[in-house]
């Protein structure tokens, strides 16, 4: 009897793992085929150079993209191509990301413009596979989104063929429960960007195109959820150019105690800016913030004001890993 309910259990725990297996199996590959945004492209120039400064500055779509042997020429603030190949190692796994060039054999030239706006807004690729929510610009105005992608023709196409990405098992499992869904905008994009030193605008920037939010908040390192209030700072945020050292995201909420916009008047929160990178290796994309509008800064700093204060000491910007 004891061994008939051994075998019994021993059964069970097979189908259970089989079950499992084929389970996430046969989520690794769902498709979806939501419409496309009616976005075109233009090669007016005046859309092309808007394209320019919310790629290059405040999108700053090269910290990812930029092509990694122009490492040096990003940091000193170069429009360095966007072939891609830059690699995150995270427990999920290997993530490589993609040649935005218009090369058609490597890049995005040949697809269509609302096939790069339903990857860009909607988190579809063009094969109709949820993409990694990594590039979380789902808000940008239609007016945005049509620049951005005038602006990514506008480039010279460069050939450079980027492996695919490579899941570990704790990958898999994410990608068969928590990431089925491509990530869209939470609330219907505006048609027009907002404009001038005003609170819209810094939610808009802050939130849609700069993606301050996206390291100033905690996360789950396995799933990319958010873990804590958003702009609340966060600990243990490593860089891959720094492997040795931990940052800390400040806390960008007005708490007078923790909070780094309380501490900063609005003049000096613009200076900052200005002043590029002073503690060498910062993540922070100092060398495309800094060329932002004064505006800009301002509407972002204006809307930082506007958060409900969240205590949080995320301790200094940078230390050592033990």
């Amino acid at each position: 009897m004891l061994r008939r309910i051994l075998l019994g259990l021993v059964l069970l725990i097979a189908l259970t793992v089989v079950g499992v297996a084929i389970f996430i199996a046969s989520r690794q590959n769902l498709r979806f085929n939501p419409p496309e945004p009616e976005i075109a492209a233009s090669a007016d120039s005046a859309v092309i150079a808007r394209g320019h400064y919310v790629v290059r500055v405040v999108g700053n779509c090269a910290e990812c993209h930029g092509a990694t042997d122009h490492a040096k020429d990003y940091e000193a603030g170069a429009d360095v191509p966007l072939s891609g190949g830059f690699e995150f190692k995270i427990p999920p796994g290997e993530f490589r990301v993609p040649n935005i060039t218009p090369d058609p054999e490597t890049g995005i030239g040949r697809f269509t413009d609302g096939a790069i706006a339903r990857a860009l807004r909607l988190g579809v690729g063009h094969d109709g596979r949820a993409l990694l929510p990594f590039m979380e610009m789902q808000g940008l105005s239609d007016e945005d989104l049509t620049a951005v992608i005038s602006y990514l023709r506008s480039q010279a196409p460069v050939h450079h063929q980027v492996p695919g990405h490579h899941y570990t098992l704790l990958g898999r499992i994410v990608r068969a429960t928590v990431l089925t869904t491509p990530v869209g905008p939470k609330s219907p994009p505006p048609h027009d960007s907002p404009q001038g030193p005003t609170v819209e605008r810094g939610r808009y920037l802050a939130g849609s195109v700069a993606n301050c939010w996206a390291c100033h908040t905690a996360r789950n390192n396995n799933t990319g959820q958010l873990a804590g209030p958003m702009y609340a700072g966060t600990t243990g945020f490593t860089h891959e150019s720094d492997p040795t050292r931990s940052w800390n995201p400040p806390n960008l909420t007005p708490d007078p105690k923790t909070g780094r916009s309380a501490q900063f008047s609005e003049d000096t929160f613009v200076a900052r800016f200005r002043a590029g990178k002073v503690i060498p290796g910062s993540p922070m994309p100092w060398q495309a913030f800094r060329s932002m509008t004064d505006d800009d800064i301002r509407a972002i700093y204006r809307f930082l004001r506007t958060l409900p204060p969240v205590v949080n000491d995320v301790g200094p910007p940078s230390a050592a890993k033990s």
